[in-house]
């Protein structure tokens, strides 16, 4: 970050389950006071309200120096749990000079829910998006996709409950019926894949509908290079979380000049400017997401991609990274 010196102490360590996190977030208190007996900073920022917030205020008393918390999003739920993290969580909260969201739902969410208490300063800025690997590119389609004719839906997100996979695939089968869409990409991993697996099977097998197996594609994690380049390839990007913090992923594919198609929940409509850059649809609602997304594809991509790529520059790294730097720097001077 231009101006500013700063250390990084993180878990890299996608485990998951009781022990993992247990060893991983206990590797990442060691590392974090090894680094602040090195050295003298100004201030921490503690990533995540449950559970890192207890971690970064600790280093934070530790030290002496500010303590700013960077909520992102289902970390605002657990935050409110009753275990250990959650009461640490909170008693961070509490302690922070400056809590900052990605989103101003998520803000208000703390706020009605009496976790952001009253004097402790906050600010609404999102991570960015870097626009030095998601940009548009003329040649996506052609390298990951062969036939330019194909309608490509894309999803990029964990395969959980939550980001509404079911409803994308009811959709997208409701699509394929309907002639209106070719191909279905979805990027990720998670609990849902073997059952995702199961479902297009039975579709295929039971109902009878067009060759659905060839029709989806399940990726499983992408690097983010690999990622923007299906993102440029895709004619349309889906989001049907049923809860979001901000939705980076709708910024990133906008910044590859790909209109996006997303459910009106959390911070969503506040970085989907729609219907310029797409549509947003009513949660839980498979019909109107086939409906939204048909619309789009008959609009064609073109017809939103500078809309697009004008909002995602709004919204770029680099920006937001001056704006936490000066939102940090307010903190430290009082």
């Amino acid at each position: 970050m231009q101006g500013a010196e700063v250390q990084v102490v993180a878990n890299t360590d996608a485990r998951t389950g009781r022990v993992a996190a247990a060893r991983k977030y206990f590797s990442l208190l060691i590392r974090a006071v090894a680094a602040a007996r090195r050295g003298r900073f100004d201030a921490v920022v503690g990533h995540y309200l449950y559970p890192t917030a207890a971690i970064a205020r600790f280093i934070a008393s530790m030290a002496d120096v500010p303590l700013v918390l960077v909520a992102h999003g289902s970390d605002t739920q657990s935050v409110g749990r009753a275990d250990f993290f959650g009461r640490k969580g909170r008693e961070a909260l509490s302690a922070a000079a400056l809590v900052v969201t990605v989103s101003t739902a998520l803000r208000d969410n703390l706020r009605e829910r009496n976790l952001l208490p009253v004097g402790v300063q906050s600010a609404v800025i999102n991570m960015g998006v870097d626009d030095t690997v998601f940009f548009p590119r003329a040649s996506a389609r052609e390298q990951l996709c062969g036939d330019a004719d194909e309608r490509v839906v894309l999803f990029a997100g964990n395969l959980v409950k939550s980001k509404g996979i079911d409803l994308l695939l009811e959709a997208f089968f409701s699509l394929l019926d309907a002639d209106s869409a070719d191909r279905l990409i979805l990027v990720g991993e998670g609990p849902l894949r073997g059952w995702i697996e199961q479902r297009i099977s039975d579709v295929t097998v039971r109902e009878g509908r067009p060759d659905p197996a060839q029709r989806v594609t399940l990726t499983g994690r992408l690097h983010q290079h690999d990622l923007a380049l299906w993102m440029a390839a895709a004619d349309v990007f889906v989001l049907p979380s049923r809860t979001e913090g901000l939705g980076l992923v709708l910024l990133e594919a906008m910044a590859c000049g790909t209109p996006c198609v997303a459910s009106r929940v959390g911070g969503i409509p506040e970085v989907l400017d729609a219907p310029a850059c797409g549509r947003l649809v009513s949660p839980d609602d498979a019909g109107a997401l086939a409906g939204a997304i048909a619309e789009v594809l008959v609009s064609g991509k073109d017809s939103f991609g500078e809309a697009c790529i004008v909002q995602a520059s709004h919204h770029s790294v680099t920006a937001k990274a001056l704006e936490m730097i000066q939102a940090i720097e307010g903190v430290i001077r009082r």
